[in-house]
């Protein structure tokens, strides 16, 4: 009979190097084919502009905010726009 070992945690994501994960970089990528598939739409002349736009909008998507660290900031920005905005939580401010 075979032995299996099952990992003590799936849910670790994979790093490349000291500050960038495998799907960070692939969501640059992405971006990156998004970028130039959009490029027939915008004017030659505006071509430098949008790309470094599309450059810092991709660095921002993907940092980690210091208020929430494991999660990254589109999915910050997603959990907004979709949460219930009649529905209130109180936080609680007394950490002792």
């Amino acid at each position: 009979m075979a032995n299996y070992t099952i990992p003590k945690e799936i849910s670790t994501e994979l790093k490349i190097n000291k500050s960038l994960y495998l799907f960070d970089l692939l969501f640059i990528i992405g971006l990156l084919l998004f970028t130039m598939m959009l490029r027939y739409f915008i004017h030659p002349m505006l071509h430098i502009p949008f790309y470094v736009f599309m450059g810092i909008f991709g660095l921002i998507m993907i940092l980690r905010p210091l208020t929430n660290p494991q999660k990254r900031m589109y999915e910050i920005l997603l959990l907004t726009m979709v949460r219930k905005k009649s529905t209130y939580c109180a936080i609680d401010r007394d950490y002792e």
